[in-house]
């Protein structure tokens, strides 16, 4: 990991000058615990990712023409747990991903709960085994091989599990449990886990994100009323409860609140998306 010196001299050589207090802010790739959550930054050094744990749960990551990186903050091990997340997503006209991620050992598992993606479909080519209603949407289940790639264990072969989102979303809770068992009754077996994020993907392309993700037992996953700042959740209707700033309040298969808290107004960014702004 480099020191802020280092830091310096790299940013001048490369004829990027930073101000000391971007250089401070900065998290090297790597793995780690950050308030209270675990974090976990990956790239395979293509282009420029500027990746930063912020207050609790939250981070910020812009890339610019990368080829690849996963980033993003949860817990280490993961669990069936419900995580609620709420945020920012300019990936949605880029190849990009917004998930829920993960891995396990004994099966070597790389897993991934999609909320959106963007220009590519991830399970574009695979044999769709099933699908699984939860959080106010449907997902389509499938299984993919990565042949002697990158892992948690070195250059591997393993397979690659996928609940997609067909209702695209930036905000609301993921009953991660859900997806486990719909994974298991289509045959797919999970080990140990390892670490679970909630992470920002970005393959090929440039863009940025904003995310703050929560337990789902005290995040307010799927409450009517949400807690300050968690987005609205996954449930709920309109009826008594307000969204927070940055928090999604609407989009195609939308079904959570659409109320947004004083000084902020649901503002449509696509289709699949408003955010409470």
């Amino acid at each position: 990991m480099l020191g802020s010196v280092a830091l310096a001299v790299v940013a001048a050589a490369s004829g990027v000058v930073a101000s000391p207090l971007e250089l401070i802010k900065r998290t090297s790739p790597g793995t780690g615990t950050n308030n209270g959550f675990y974090y976990s930054f990956w790239t395979d050094g293509g282009g420029s990712v500027n990746y930063n744990n912020g207050d609790r749960g939250s981070y910020d990551v812009t890339w610019s023409n990368v080829n690849n990186f996963v980033a993003g903050k949860g817990w280490n091990p993961g669990a069936a747990r419900s995580i609620s997340y709420n945020g920012t997503w300019n990936g949605a006209s880029v190849n990009s991903y917004l998930s829920v991620y993960g891995w396990t050992r004994n099966p070597l598992i790389e897993y991934y709960i999609v909320e959106a993606f963007g220009t590519y479909n991830p399970s574009t080519g695979a044999s769709k085994l099933g699908t699984v209603v939860s959080d106010g949407g449907t997902y389509d289940i499938y299984r993919t091989q990565r042949v002697n790639q990158p892992s948690i264990e070195g250059t591997s072969t393993f397979y690659q599990f996928w609940s997609v989102r067909q209702q695209h979303r930036v905000g609301g809770t993921v009953t991660v449990g859900n997806h486990f068992n719909a994974w298991s009754q289509s045959g797919l077996t999970l080990g140990t886990h390892d670490y679970q994020i909630l992470a920002t993907e970005g393959y090929q392309s440039s863009g940025s994100a904003r995310i703050e993700v929560f337990d789902g037992s005290t995040g307010g996953g799927g409450d009517t009323t949400p807690a300050p700042g968690d987005g609205g959740g996954g449930g709920g209707g309109s009826g008594g409860c307000s969204v927070a700033k940055w928090g999604q309040c609407g989009g195609q298969g939308f079904t959570g609140c659409t109320t947004c808290e004083s000084g902020s107004s649901c503002q449509a960014a696509s289709q699949w998306y408003s955010q409470c702004l």
